[in-house]
């Protein structure tokens, strides 16, 4: 049973069917008819009902029952199934409210009408069953009317309960309420109806009825006719002058109170009669309650009632379920079921809805059928080779004579089923083969891997037989495929553990069952890395080298089963160890160098990697740690450890300056206490004016910092060790600034770079006065002068007590005349106060002349010694800008040149680089290397393709110095990780100009972007262009057509040797006796790329040369025939991968001596000196077509133009820079370390910038290298 209105997925009830056969799977579906309306769902494995429908027991749907076939299956083979039918009653909930008859009711009374009388009959059904059908009637008392009338609340009689006071044509209203009400009397559906009662006169009657029936109509289902009087009534108008009345036919508001005019009425004068209007159908509805009412003349009405009750017929032929198909196993005995059929009737009584069956053909004495349940059972034992199919014919009726037939027989139908003789499973599986066996499974073997096959026959052909294994299978270490019989590896194998498996695999048809045996050997393989023992932890003495083994390491190999035989194991260290250790094949390590305990670069234990590998050193390998722990002894001297410099005042009495402190790296006992001293080789006037007592330094003298700043006083300091270590640690010593000297006038000049014009609120430097005095800011106070304050506050702003002098933003270029009075005031003076004059000039510097600046990076010289060349002093700028280290200072510094337009940075720096040493002659500075570039050092910024990018910010950066200052323009250059590409907007060189996205070139300029193309040698010249970048692939491609066999056609490579820079990288294209020759050098030996296709003389041809990280190649001609391409397989050995040249390219010659530049380099090959002689064509490196017109430097060429780059250029360029002209400086500072077996340069920032901070508009301590 379920109750109506539920939702989806409601639970109906689970069915369960059994099968007698072992290890079989049922499965469960619904049996539906085709386009049957899914009404539920069943779970295929548990038999689970759910809806799938929501259900409706009222009118109009009224789903009261409905059946449900069920159908088990089995996975036997074949598939055996069962059905079975049943009935789902639907409860009915009170879902449904009640429905007056009428919309509203009018009703009369006259005046004279007594109390306790009958007025109307209110009444209401309700589409619900049973208890939630049954209606209670009230009024609802919301006016004064409500007191006249009271209503039965069981039938709906509603009477009056006190006379009658008012007028004739006056109306009563009132409101009744029809409800339902449950189990514990609370009302749960209801509906409400206005009734208006009318006043009439007590002479004007209402009509009465002459004749009704008074009887309930009893109508079979099946009656249809319409012409025929069902009943008849008659009434009188009470109105003797107005005998006619009118009768009315009320239609109700629900099916059984005519809403569907199932019923009409005909009138006849006073006779009216009900008739048919429509068939009927006791399946829909059982009873109708029909209501007719005569009115007279005065509008008074009257209402009389008729019942009529609908029969069930046997109109509805019963319908059989989808199941066309039943199964019986061969040999079975008579009465073995067979399959259940199932029909329905929706006739609405038992009378009519009553199936039973039989069977109507030639096979009813094989098969017998249940006529009431439908269950067909066998009469005989079947034979499946002799007949394996029946077909039934049976006949579903019901169980009284058809109202559909005039025959006197019931309602049937008829169907056609099928019935299967399966094969019985009576014979047993037998294995083909008794025994199996496989051998040599690796015991490495992958999971998964199939290593045989077992196959049974079973004589049944419905028997499936599925495969298993039963007995062997050690953890769980193979599976089997219960249908296929094939038997794979499911965990991994380990021949050390087992060795050959014992399988017992059983074949099963559900019934009888067969096993074979299959053994499976496993073979050995090297599965197993070595395993140490007896590693332990050794203590030798620090810088020592012990005799012999300091260890010997012991290993065994586990796929070795005798420990006694040769375990063929070698040892090795990790490369990095390869100074330090040195292992044998029998394990004895011994060291090659001593071993230092003590900071900075020694540890007290140290650790080492040692690997044991088996088969000989080919086959796994096993890692191990040894650990050496050294002993302390006396080889370290203590060191000074104050904090320096020791600040001793100017003018102050000998006395106590500090107490002196120190540190020992060596262990306690080699330590403190410690014992000081001047040193006896220090300087004579050191000995003079310092003394040490115990641990304390004395002054013995009065100091002048004018006269001396500072002095580097050596102290000797001895452990107490068993052999006393000493040494000597200088103690710096500043002297402190007492302002004891007055000021006097002084003059400085400012020059000032306004990149752009926008630079913002900038401090340019600080007035100057001349005082040897230089800690006495406090005592200072700065003034502008009065006459000319008017003239320069809108552009500049003086801080009154530090001097500093802010240029304000918006200032234009010009020379500006400041001038200010400085006012001290010291103990050891009178107050006064001086004049101080500060030219400032400033200049705008455009956009481009910084995008197009070449760029140069000087050694060990400082942005002020730069600027000014003078000494600095401790509290100068300059040494708070930066701090000295070991390994030098270095310094950036951009310049621009331009004759309208500017000239090309790749111009300046290729002629820069031409004439280096020239260069570093005239400034007297040494250059690292001209063109900055960030990407020279491979690894350091970029693993792969690399790019230098300048980067630029309008905030600039100042260099201070007494009397000079200069503020330059904040760029500097960064790597970028990619490889440069061809620019993507469209410009068009050497006049040429844009045409549709195209350029229109002018005669004999033939490139996209109007490059020309080509460019003629003699054989003793050459021309430079722009370097390239380290790409991850670097393709280059020219045009040759030589006219001499032999010759240098290009060299991208050093211009000179410069020890600092140890970079030698050179890349160099040549004919030898007409074949192109590759040499390629990253800087760890050079190799030798030979092409080997002649071509004919004459004949231009192009040279393609490809660079990877792996492989080299050279193709010539796009010919890829192995007789005419050079490849080389690997490219140079070494850590270095790519072409790294700070340098220009060069065309058909060399500007430098490449024998002289080899021999210092040390090139496996060098390059001919000699010159290519003929025409060179379309260069492109990485889809850059390159511009041969203009070369940086060129001699001897068909395109020679005043580029030749003499003495008198360089120095002009020199006199431009050192008279800042125009140049842009950026600082850069770095420290260089140098690992033992990879020399690199690195470089850091260093970062004492706290008091000057507001300089800089980022400082990145990530960056390898901040330039400024």
């Amino acid at each position: 049973m379920l109750r109506e209105e539920q939702p989806f997925g409601t639970p109906v009830l689970r069915v369960i069917a059994i099968d007698l056969n072992p290890r079989q799977t049922i499965e469960y579906s619904l049996v539906t008819t085709p386009g049957e309306q899914a009404r539920f769902r069943i779970d295929k494995s548990t038999g689970d009902i759910t809806t799938a429908h929501i259900f409706d027991r009222d009118e109009p749907i009224r789903e009261k029952e409905i059946y449900i076939t069920v159908r088990a299956t089995d996975n036997g083979r074949p598939r055996l199934d069962d059905v079975c039918t049943f009935k789902v009653m639907i409860l009915d909930i009170n879902d449904n409210p009640p429905v007056f008859d009428k919309v509203r009711y009018e009703e009369s009374v006259t005046k004279d009408m007594k109390a306790n009388l009958r007025v109307a009959t209110i009444s209401a059904t309700d589409m619900d069953d049973g208890d939630n059908s049954i209606i209670k009637y009230e009024i609802v008392q919301q006016n004064p009317d409500s007191s006249y009338f009271k209503i039965n609340e069981n039938n709906g009689l509603l009477t009056l309960t006190k006379p009658v006071d008012r007028s004739p044509g006056q109306y009563y209203s009132i409101r009744v309420r029809a409800y339902n009400v449950d189990p514990q009397g609370e009302a749960v559906q209801d509906a409400e109806v206005d009734v208006k009662v009318r006043v009439v006169e007590s002479n004007k009657l209402p009509p009465y009825f002459t004749r009704v029936q008074a009887a309930a109509l009893v109508l079979n289902e099946t009656f249809t006719n319409y012409t025929e009087s069902l009943a008849e009534f008659e009434a009188e108008s009470n109105i003797p002058e107005k005998p006619e009345v009118i009768f009315e036919l009320i239609q109700g508001r629900a099916e059984q109170t005519n809403s569907k005019n199932t019923f009409l009425l005909e009138q006849i004068n006073n006779t009216a009669s009900i008739k048919l209007g429509k068939t009927l159908d006791y399946e829909t509805v059982t009873e109708y309650t029909l209501t007719v009412s005569v009115k007279n003349s005065y509008n008074n009405v009257v209402e009389t009632v008729l019942k009529i009750k609908v029969l069930d017929e046997n109109d509805i032929i019963p319908v059989f379920t989808e199941v066309t198909s039943g199964t019986i196993p061969e040999n079975e005995p008579p009465g073995t079921p067979v399959m259940q059929v199932r029909a329905y009737d929706l006739d609405g009584t038992p009378a009519n809805n009553i199936v039973s069956y039989r069977i109507e053909d030639e096979n009813q004495q094989l098969f017998h059928i249940d006529s009431r349940t439908g269950s067909i059972t066998s009469r005989v034992e079947f034979d499946r080779e002799a007949t394996d199919s029946y077909h039934l014919k049976i006949i579903a009726e019901d169980n009284s004579p058809s109202a559909l037939y005039s025959n006197g027989k019931p309602n049937s139908c008829s169907q056609l089923f099928t019935i299967k003789i399966s094969d019985k499973n009576d014979h047993k599986p037998r294995f083909v083969k008794g025994l199996l066996a496989t051998e040599d499974v690796s015991e490495d073997s992958d999971i998964n891997m199939t290593l045989i096959e077992v196959k049974a026959l079973d004589q049944d052909t419905a028997s499936l037989i599925t495969y298993s294994i039963i007995e062997g299978n050690v953890g769980d270490a193979f599976k089997i495929d219960e249908h296929t019989g094939r038997i794979s590896i499911n965990n991994w194998l380990d021949y050390e553990t087992i060795r050959e498996y014992k399988l017992i695999v059983q074949a099963d048809d559900g019934i009888f069952q067969d096993s074979t045996t299959v053994y499976i050997k496993i073979k050995n393989v090297n599965d197993n890395p070595p395993r140490f023992t007896g590693i332990r932890n050794v203590t030798i003495q620090e810088e020592t080298i012990p005799s012999g083994c300091i260890m010997t390491v012991q290993a065994y190999d586990p796929d070795i089963e005798n420990r006694t035989d040769p375990q063929l194991i070698r040892f090795f260290y990790v490369v990095e160890y390869d100074d330090v250790i040195e292992i044998d094949d029998g394990g004895c390590l011994r060291l090659k160098r001593v071993l230092d305990r003590d900071p900075p670069l020694g540890f007290n234990r140290w650790q080492f990697i040692i690997t044991a590998t088996d088969e000989d050193g080919a086959g796994k390998t096993t890692p191990s740690t040894v650990i050496i722990s050294l002993e302390d002894i006396n080889d370290n001297a203590p060191r000074l450890s104050n904090a320096m410099p020791v600040v001793w005042g100017e003018n102050r009495p000998p006395g106590l300056i500090v107490r002196l402190t120190a540190e020992d790296v060596d262990e306690a006992q080699n330590g403190p206490p410690f014992h000081f001293s001047i040193d006896p080789n220090a300087p004579y006037e050191i000995k003079e004016r310092f003394q040490v007592q115990n641990d304390e330094l004395y002054a013995l003298v009065e100091f002048d910092r004018e006269e001396q700043k500072e002095y580097r006083v050596p102290i000797r300091i001895s452990d107490s060790g068993e052999e006393p270590m000493s040494d000597v640690s200088i103690l710096q010593l500043v002297i402190g600034d007492d302002n004891d000297n007055e000021m006097r006038p002084g003059e400085s000049r400012i020059f000032v770079y306004n990149y752009k014009g926008e630079s913002p609120n900038t401090e340019v430097g600080r007035v100057y006065v001349d005082d040897p005095d230089d800690w006495d800011l406090p005592d200072k106070t700065f003034m502008w002068d009065d006459a000319t304050r008017h003239q320069s506050v809108d552009f500049f702003d003086l801080n009154r007590d530090t001097g500093m002098i802010t240029m304000l933003q918006g200032t234009r270029g010009g020379d500006y005349e400041l001038n200010f009075h400085v006012i001290e005031q010291s103990s050891h003076f009178p107050r006064h106060n001086v004049t101080a004059k500060v030219t400032v000039t400033v200049k705008e510097i455009p956009e481009e002349a910084v995008d197009k600046s070449g760029s140069i990076r000087f050694h060990n010289v400082t942005a002020e010694e730069f600027v000014s060349r003078t000494p600095g002093q401790l509290t100068t700028p300059k040494d708070r800008l930066q701090r000295d280290n070991d390994n030098g200072t270095f310094l950036d510094v951009r310049f621009s040149v331009h004759g309208s337009p500017y000239y090309a940075p790749e111009r300046l720096n290729g002629m820069m680089g031409y004439r280096l040493r020239q260069l570093e002659e005239d400034v007297g500075f040494s250059v690292l290397m001209v063109g900055i570039d960030e990407c020279i050092e491979e690894g350091r910024n970029c693993e792969l393709s690399c790019k230098n990018t300048l980067y630029k910010s309008n905030v600039p950066i100042a260099i201070y110095t007494n009397t000079s200052s200069f503020v330059g323009v904040n760029a500097f250059v960064q790597a970028e990780c990619v490889c440069e590409a061809p620019s993507p907007s469209l410009t068009c060189l050497n006049g040429g100009f844009l045409v549709n996205d195209r350029c229109s070139c002018p005669e004999g300029f033939e490139g996209p972007h109007c490059e020309m193309l080509g460019i003629g040698f003699y054989g003793s010249g050459y021309a430079l262009y722009p370097p390239i970048s380290p790409c991850n692939m670097t393709r280059i491609s020219v045009e040759l057509s030589p006219q001499q066999e032999d010759g240098l056609v290009m060299y991208i490579g050093p211009l000179n040797y410069n020890p600092r820079l140890p970079v030698q990288d050179f890349l160099a294209l040549e004919l030898v006796k007409g074949l192109p020759v590759l040499l390629l050098d990253y800087g760890s030996g050079t190799i030798r790329i030979e092409h080997r296709h002649r071509f004919p003389q004459g004949k231009p041809f192009t040279v393609e040369i490809v660079l990877q990280p792996q492989a080299i190649e050279m193709i010539v001609d796009n010919c890829k025939l192995s007789t005419c391409t050079s490849h080389q397989s690997d490219a140079p050995k070494g850590p270095n991968r790519f072409l790294n040249v700070n340098a220009p390219l060069q065309l058909g010659g060399a500007a430098v001596n490449l024998d002289y530049l080899g021999s210092l380099f040390n090139w496996t090959y060098v390059p001919q000196n000699n010159g290519f002689s003929g025409c060179l064509r379309n260069l492109t490196i990485n889809e850059r077509t390159y511009d041969l017109t203009a070369p940086i430097v060129a001699k001897y060429s068909s395109r020679t133009a005043a580029m030749t780059f003499g003495n008198y250029y360089i120095l002009l360029i020199v006199l431009i820079l050192m008279s800042t002209l125009l140049f842009l400086i950026t600082l850069h500072f770095h420290k260089k370390y140098q690992k033992q077996k990879k020399v690199k340069n690195t470089y850091h920032t260093f970062n004492n910038w706290k008091q000057i901070r507001h300089m800089y508009t980022k400082l990145d301590n990530s960056k390898p290298s901040q330039t400024r």
